[in-house]
């Protein structure tokens, strides 16, 4: 894969409803992403009755499922947009959060099915889902190497290549400290667990995604939204379309800027090497026959003459003609 892999993480930011979930995906589009990503659950079969709702989704002490219920799509919507996806030919991903709903996506085929973080050691999850053999990306955000390893040997434990796995380096706060990015995560990823690595970033603004690109990222996913002013739990953490179609360029301008591992001369600086290089020329002037020395040869610009590497050779050659000061020397 050459090109970064871009992921517009929409989650639930269609407040449960398939026409924002449409706007979403014809903004996602018009940003660059080349996915959007949902999130699908069935809110009793992901949380228990009690279970409170963390700072970041609710100012309120309300319970999960309640604020679940009013953020729920139906099975049967996700097949509506999925179509839609391909009408628009963006990729449509959504990550489940049970195994009903894991059931459920597998059976539509996507070519990513993304574990979220809070899934890492869900062995039940896992199973199901390395069975099949998809291609993963798994978040890491709240787990420690010991978690990632597990969980990687559970995968391909029970059928999942090793190659169809990618980590994305993730920190579950909503958003993310600057001091708690910590992008050089990747660099061990890559020494320690030698797969396609990549970042969901929940920081605020642009710059992780990018820099990210530098160590290795080969997926990013950031989280997407109309309006950051829109009523939900994801909303402010989000990008809207513009900053997203930003974020995008500026990935795809940090792809062209570190090119590849190869040196050459390029066709832009080709041009210029007969300006900016030196060649040897005539300090003063030069007799025909007289013998070339440090006294009357030099190196100056430019550069399409005799290449002052060979300088030591020519000492002591005799001119074959009379040279003017500053004239090439001609051998």
């Amino acid at each position: 894969m050459n090109k970064t892999f871009i992921i517009a993480e929409a989650g639930v930011n269609h407040n449960g409803k398939v026409s924002i979930a449409k706007r979403l995906i014809d903004n996602a589009k018009y940003a660059g992403a080349d996915a959007i990503k949902f999130q699908t659950f069935i809110p009793d079969q992901l949380t228990t009755v009690n279970v409170k709702t963390a700072k970041y989704q609710s100012k309120k002490s309300i319970s999960q499922q309640s604020l679940l219920k009013k953020l729920n799509l139906k099975f049967k919507d996700f097949i509506v947009l999925k179509k839609y996806c391909k009408k628009k030919n963006i990729f449509f991903l959504s990550s489940a959060f049970d195994l009903k709903s894991l059931n459920f996506l597998l059976k539509l085929n996507l070519k990513f099915y993304k574990i979220p973080s809070g899934q890492i050691n869900d062995l039940p999850y896992l199973h199901l889902l390395a069975k099949k053999n998809k291609k993963i990306l798994l978040s890491t955000g709240m787990s420690n190497l010991n978690e990632i390893t597990k969980c990687l040997k559970t995968l391909i434990k029970y059928g999942t290549n090793k190659a169809n796995i990618s980590l994305l380096h993730c920190n579950s706060a909503y958003p993310t400290p600057m001091d708690d990015v910590n992008l050089k995560v990747l660099n061990l990823f890559k020494k320690k667990f030698k797969t396609q690595i990549g970042l969901s970033d929940h920081s605020q603004g642009t710059l992780a995604p990018v820099l990210s690109i530098a160590l290795g990222s080969k997926f990013i996913e950031k989280h997407f939204t109309l309006s950051k002013k829109m009523i939900g739990p994801d909303h402010k953490s989000s990008l809207d379309p513009k900053e997203f179609k930003i974020m995008v360029q500026n990935i795809r301008l940090a792809e062209k800027i570190l090119g590849k591992e190869k040196k050459v001369v390029t066709k832009s600086e080709k041009q210029n090497i007969k300006f900016v290089r030196k060649s040897i020329v005539a300090k003063k002037v030069i007799e025909e026959g007289e013998k070339l020395s440090n006294s009357n040869i030099t190196t100056k610009r430019p550069g399409h003459g005799v290449n002052p590497m060979k300088f030591f050779k020519v000492l002591g050659k005799k001119a074959k003609k009379k040279f003017n000061k500053d004239e090439l020397i001609i051998l």
